[in-house]
């Protein structure tokens, strides 16, 4: 009977291949998106600087 080898998962080419994809990505998001991705980084700046307004006055109620 033959003993089946289990493969351990190696973290550190299964990260790296993740980085290698998320590059990828990054570097055809302008070409995909195209002029939507203005649009879209506006958003994400706009709805950061609310988390960040409602972040102030959480803290400042917080010390007060």
């Amino acid at each position: 009977m033959k003993n089946v080898a289990t493969r351990s998962l190696d973290t550190s080419s299964l990260l790296s291949n993740l980085l290698i994809v998320c590059a990828v990505l990054m570097a055809a998001a302008p070409i995909v998106l195209g002029d939507r991705l203005v649009l879209i980084v506006s958003a994400v700046f706009t709805q950061g600087g609310l988390l960040l307004q409602d972040f102030s006055a959480y803290l400042q109620r917080l010390v007060g």
